[in-house]
């Protein structure tokens, strides 16, 4: 009688072991895939999103500058060309305070090497400004209008188009990253369901035993 109990203790021990181990591994896995999640999501949340921010300020910026631009070739009060002038460097502090950010948050040498092309065609545009800003300084009214539309017109294309290819790229990586955690969830759920299915094999054969 005590050799039968035994074996049946053995059986139960051995049967709810087997069962308690691949729970452990259920919630190992969980936990995980759950840092994982957790990880991809603070990505988008606090480094990739923001960067597309930024870069969206810049082009609003640089938007803003143009139509001062376009401004300075209307008004013909001193006063309102020193309120458009105003805007300008005004804009030009905040596209600076936004790659400054840029600069201390890309890493990646294909995201460094966008934002370089993003700088020289910056400080190209930023040339042709003062260009024309001197020249509406000295009335040229006429060569500046030619000047913005023949040359700075140009200019401002490379510069958007640089930019917008920085967003384009960061948005890549937020959505590849959001990609990484749909399969990190995926994956958990498969390896959760097939371990849950085994533990429960498990306890119906030990169970069946137990009864015999």
């Amino acid at each position: 009688m005590a050799s039968t109990n035994m074996k049946v203790g053995t059986k139960l021990g051995l049967g709810f072991g087997a069962v308690i181990v691949m729970l452990i591994i259920i919630a190992v896995i969980s936990i995980m895939n759950m840092k994982k999640l957790s990880g991809e999501v603070d990505d988008m949340v606090n480094d990739k999103f923001p960067k597309t921010v930024l870069a969206n300020d810049i082009i609003d910026n640089v938007n803003l500058i143009a139509r001062s631009m376009r401004n300075m070739l209307i008004v013909r009060n001193k006063d309102d060309i020193a309120k458009e002038m105003d805007r300008v460097q005004s804009a030009r502090k905040v596209i600076k305070e936004k790659f400054d950010k840029l600069e201390a948050t890309i890493k990646s040498e294909e995201g460094k090497a966008m934002l370089k092309t993003s700088l020289d065609a910056r400080s190209n545009y930023v040339v042709a400004q003062d260009q024309f800003f001197k020249m509406t300084a000295e009335g040229k009214q006429a060569e500046a209008t030619d000047y913005l539309l023949a040359d700075i017109r140009k200019l401002q294309t490379v510069y958007f188009d640089s930019v917008n290819k920085l967003i384009e790229y960061q948005s890549k990586l937020m959505a590849d990253a959001g990609k990484n955690a749909a399969d990190a969830v995926s994956s958990a759920m498969t390896i959760i369901i097939v371990v849950g299915l085994i533990a429960l094999v498990v306890g119906i054969v030990v169970g069946f035993l137990i009864t015999r």
